[in-house]
């Protein structure tokens, strides 16, 4: 039997290192917006943080300064969150273009390599066919040569 030879066999290996490359990418852009999470629940927590300690400390004296302070923190860590939340909604976006490009790219891997499945069994399926039409040739021949010559 002939050995097949896939002549894309190099247009498929850069597909798929393509579809690799893309896949990592879509990794890293999902691990990135996992830490803008995380980020913005510390963040936010400690918004609450801060907002209760301003609400305890109302309950007794303080200065006025102190309450100033306070408050210029507070707006400090809500515009942290509003920074963080931002960040957040342009890291999905990024993510889910990573995602399309990703599916793109894996379609065309799997396409090529279903084209490498098929031609394979048909290759497969054309040598069997001549190989059983050699045999059938050799045993007609075998039999034309007994017949002819006969052993006696």
């Amino acid at each position: 039997m002939k050995a097949f030879k896939f002549k894309l066999q190099t247009l498929l290996k850069l597909r798929e290192a393509s579809r690799e490359r893309a896949l990592l990418d879509y990794a890293k852009s999902i691990h990135e917006r996992q830490q803008i999470e995380a980020n913005l629940k510390k963040a936010i927590a400690h918004v609450y943080s801060l907002e209760n300690f301003v609400g305890d400390k109302q309950k007794t004296n303080f200065r006025a300064n102190d309450l100033t302070s306070l408050i210029g923190s507070i707006e400090d860590a809500r515009n942290k969150v509003e920074s963080l939340s931002s960040d957040l909604s342009q890291q999905k976006t990024i993510e889910e273009s990573r995602r399309k490009i990703f599916l793109t790219k894996n379609t065309d891997s799997e396409s090529l390599q279903n084209l490498k499945d098929r031609q394979t069994s048909e290759h497969i399926d054309l040598e069997t066919k001549k190989e059983e039409r050699e045999l059938d040739d050799i045993i007609g021949a075998r039999y034309l040569f007994d017949r002819v010559n006969p052993v006696m």
